[in-house]
This record gives structure tokens, sequence and C-alpha cells, in this order.
């Protein structure tokens, strides 16, 4: 069979809220709606804030959150490897709906067993690791010094933005621990590897010299 790029579209469900509206009549005195001079006081506030200050003083405040959550997105908790340990995620999965080409031509009907990696090769290692551990980070680093362009590395915890730029290369972070949780990793350092139609993910404790796959087994 051809290689193909394998498109999965998913499809989002969007849901129409609906609201029955009565006429429960009159209850107690009415009064005027004050939304007009409600909004001349924002506005005039809004114009003051910006006249003494404040306003930009926000924008830094609110910059600078921004900036925190995304250099430190939430990760995961995992304890620091203390042996070698190698465990195989099959990947094979049954497919729930049509896999189509570009000109609508079906590839796989639903309910075919497929496995991705007969199809597509894996390109690069995936290494996990904690980037607040200053040994983890060093032991990272020398194995991305080592394999050059063969390994993306991907944080459980750590800042992901400043780690980027003192590598000079992008680093990735397994938010929420996702990526963690599906490939059942227990501890970290540990490496993602292609090895045959199966993922080899190795944890390996920090100073071993134990190299994983070549990412194709």
């Amino acid at each position: 069979m051809s290689r193909y790029v394998l498109i999965v579209l998913l499809l989002s469900l969007s849901c129409t809220s609906y609201a029955t509206v009565y006429d429960l009549g009159v209850i107690g005195q009415t009064y005027e709606i004050a939304e007009p001079d409600m909004l001349k006081g924002f506005y005039s506030k809004l114009r003051e804030a910006e006249a003494n200050g404040k306003m930009a003083e926000v924008e830094a405040q609110m910059k600078e959150r921004f900036v925190a959550h995304a250099n430190r997105p939430k990760g995961v908790t995992l304890p620091r490897a203390q042996e070698q340990r190698v465990r195989y995620y099959d990947p094979t999965m049954v497919l729930s709906q049509d896999i189509i080409d570009h000109q609508g031509n079906v590839l796989w009907p639903a309910g075919t067993t497929v496995n991705p990696l007969e199809y597509i090769a894996m390109r690069r290692q995936w290494l996990f690791f904690n980037g607040d551990d200053p040994e983890q980070t060093a032991w990272a680093h020398a194995y991305l010094n080592r394999y050059p362009n063969q390994v993306r590395p991907i944080l459980t915890q750590g800042a992901v933005l400043d780690l980027s730029e003192a590598w000079q290369v992008r680093v990735y972070f397994d938010q929420q621990g996702k990526y963690v949780e599906k490939f059942g990793i227990k501890a970290v350092p540990a490496v993602i590897s292609q090895e045959g139609n199966k993922l080899r993910i190795d944890e390996i404790a920090p100073g071993d010299e134990i190299v994983p796959g070549d990412g194709h087994g």
C-alpha cells in the first residue's frame, strides 16, 4: 500500500441553546434602566486611568501574568528515574470512521485495524524530563548535543520559554501530562523511540550511559 499522510478530521458538534420566554407581568415598582449612566461612568474611569498611567500598569501586569503562564504551563509531577526500565507501546488502533484521501477515496473503512508506524516513521526521539531538576536538565542537554536533530525535548515541569532561549532550540511542554499518561511514563527522564512497529519507552536514571534505539528500529 502506498504511504499517505493520514488526515483525521475532528467533527465539532455545535450546540444551540434555546430559551423559552414568558410574560410574567409586573411585580412591584418599576425603575428606568440605568445603563447609559453606568456606561458614562465606566468610560470616565477608563479615560482617567489612561491619563494617570494606571491603564498602562494594568496592561503590563496582564502581560506579565500571560508570559508567566506561557513560560510555566501546568505540568505533571513525576519521580526521578532511579534505574533503567524499558517498556513497549503498541499504537495499533481500530478506526471509528472512514479515513479518506484528498480526492475522497476511502483508504481505510471504519472498523479497520491500523498501526500508523507501518506507514509513517517516527523521525525523532521524544525526550521527557523535569526542567526544574538541574541534574535531569543537564543530562537532557548533553543527550541533545550527543544526538543533534534527532531528539525532541519535552518538559513535564519547568520554564519552557527560558530553557528554549538558553539552549537555542525549540523545547516542548507536555501540558497536564497528557502524553505521559497516554504512554504510561512513571518516571523521568524518559525517551520514546520507534522499534519496528512499536514505540520503545526507556526510563533512564541521569548519568546512565544506556542509549535507546535510533528512532526507527
